[in-house]
C-alpha cells in the first residue's frame, strides 16, 4: 500500500515506476554493481528497491532512472546512422520552378532544400509547386518563377548525435531533415533513411 503511493508520488514527478529499474537493468546487461557504479547509488540499496524491500528518497530514484535513460538514448540510433552521407542536393532561391523540378527528377527525390551561403533558408517540394499550379489563375511560366516566391520554411535541422527518439516524431510531419555539424550542413534524413536504418538493425 505505502508502495503504490510512493510511486504515485513518483510519477507525479515525472519519474516511472519503481518497478521499472531491475526491468530497464537487465535490457543494457548491467549488473547490481555495474548500475551502482554508474549512479553512485550502493548496490545494497538497488537490491533493496529491486526486492521491494525499501522505497529510495527521491532523488536516489532520480539518480537510477536518469543513469538508465542516459543509457538508453546512447544505445540509440542517430541522425549520423541514419543519414544520407554524400553532398546534400540543394538549390539556390534564384533558381527557377523548372530548374527545381529537373534536380529533383535527376536525383529521383521529391523535395530539395533551397541553400544560401550554405545554410537552408527554404524547402521546396512537389507539392509546393503543384499547389502553385493548382492555386494559380493563369497558366504558369515554369521557366520565370523563382524558386523562392514558392518555398516553405526551412527544414528542421540537427545536430549528428541527435537520437532517433526525436528524429521520428519530427519525421511524421516533415518529408525530411537536415544534419549539421558545427553549423554546416553534412547529411539529410529521409523517412525511407529512417525506415531503412530501422530495418537493418544498425547501432
Amino acid at each position: 500500500m505505502i508502495l503504490s503511493i510512493i510511486n504515485r508520488i513518483y510519477m507525479d514527478k515525472m519519474l516511472p515506476e519503481l518497478t521499472l529499474i531491475k526491468q530497464m537493468r537487465k535490457q543494457f546487461g548491467l549488473t547490481q554493481m555495474e548500475l551502482s557504479l554508474k549512479s553512485g547509488v550502493s548496490q545494497s540499496l538497488i537490491a533493496k528497491i529491486e526486492a521491494g524491500n525499501l522505497i529510495p528518497t527521491y532523488n536516489n530514484a532520480k539518480r537510477l532512472f536518469d543513469t538508465l535513460e542516459s543509457l538508453h538514448l546512447e544505445t540509440q540510433l542517430k541522425a549520423k546512422d541514419l543519414m544520407h552521407t554524400e553532398k546534400v542536393v540543394g538549390i539556390k532561391p534564384e533558381a527557377t520552378l523548372k530548374d527545381a523540378v529537373r534536380l529533383m527528377k535527376k536525383h529521383a527525390i521529391s523535395q530539395l532544400p533551397v541553400m544560401e551561403e550554405e545554410k537552408c533558408v527554404g524547402e521546396i517540394s512537389e507539392n509546393s509547386i503543384m499547389e502553385k499550379l493548382h492555386s494559380a489563375k493563369d497558366a504558369v511560366d515554369m521557366d520565370k518563377v523563382l524558386v523562392k516566391e514558392v518555398m516553405a520554411d526551412s527544414m528542421p535541422v540537427i545536430q549528428l548525435e541527435t537520437p532517433i527518439s526525436v528524429i521520428t516524431p519530427i519525421l511524421e510531419h516533415r518529408p525530411a531533415i537536415l544534419v549539421a555539424k558545427k553549423g554546416k550542413i553534412v547529411g539529410i534524413i529521409t523517412k525511407q533513411d529512417l525506415l531503412a536504418g530501422l530495418v537493418a538493425g544498425k547501432k
